[in-house]
């Protein structure tokens, strides 16, 4: 069977978003509405509101998982239970409530060499995370947010399965110690030591494709909200971090916010 492209991922766990996220999700709505919406809702979500948002506007889909709250969403997402549901799709471009899409280059990006292309978080703090090789884990070049980001599917499902005893008994100890888990600081830090085949996308490109700005200096960031054409493909996060610097961005793409 021929597979598909891409399809848009977008995890949801309230019945109706607030209303920035609506915000979100209709500009994802208007500018990826010709690929397949997939909701990934949690177990017994009413999705009522997001059938009635999205009519008429693309074609959208439903999977259901079992996860409550935010570590077991992180689970979910290095287990080939969750990459198995989409190994119809070459891609999955994973595109939280809070991520926001200047422009249509998914096309373009499901084009590149590589299996896993996340937004470049700017963040002060993961400049210092130590590397603990004793675990396998290294530091890679920059730390990538998983908000919004997109996977080589039939890769992420291959790793997650082959090491699913590793990963199993990762998540075991961690939950002993009462850690918690972030899972797009797990795969950079591991999934290309665990295969040499993997291609995580350098900086140098992560960087135009999505952006995570955190705890930055302005100045020091490689766009700027005074010119669109130097923003990212997209972006994560902004409704909690740095709004100002974001909504003169999203209002020249006509929301009056």
């Amino acid at each position: 069977m021929k597979k598909e492209l891409v399809t848009v991922v977008i995890p949801i766990h309230l019945a109706e978003p607030p209303e920035l996220e609506k915000v979100s999700l209709a500009q994802t709505l208007q500018l990826l509405n010709k690929y397949t919406i997939t909701f990934m809702t949690r177990q017994g979500l009413n999705t009522s509101w997001y059938q009635e948002f999205c009519r008429g506007k693309a074609t959208i889909k439903f999977e259901e998982f079992k996860w409550n709250g935010f570590n077991e969403f992180g689970e979910l997402m290095t287990s080939s239970k969750f990459y198995g549901r989409f190994r119809r799709y070459e891609f999955i471009l994973i595109c939280h409530m809070d991520a926001f899409v200047f422009r249509d280059e998914l096309d373009k990006w499901c084009q590149t060499e590589y299996d896993y292309v996340g937004s470049v978080i700017y963040n002060t703090y993961w400049a210092d995370v130590p590397a603990r090789p004793y675990l396998g884990f290294t530091k890679p070049e920059y730390y990538a947010n998983g908000g919004f980001t997109l996977k080589r599917v039939e890769s992420f499902y291959r790793i997650t399965s082959r090491f699913k005893l590793y990963i199993d008994l990762y998540h075991w100890i961690r939950k002993l110690r009462n850690r918690g888990f972030l899972d797009d600081i797990f795969v950079a830090q591991l999934f290309p030591n665990l295969s040499s085949k993997f291609r995580m996308a350098p900086r140098s490109v992560a960087q135009q494709f999505g952006a995570a700005y955190e705890f930055w200096e302005e100045k020091d960031l490689p766009f700027t909200n005074k010119d669109r054409n130097t923003l990212p493909f997209g972006t994560h996060g902004w409704i909690k971090y740095h709004p100002e610097f974001w909504i003169p961005c999203i209002r020249e793409c006509g929301y009056a916010i």
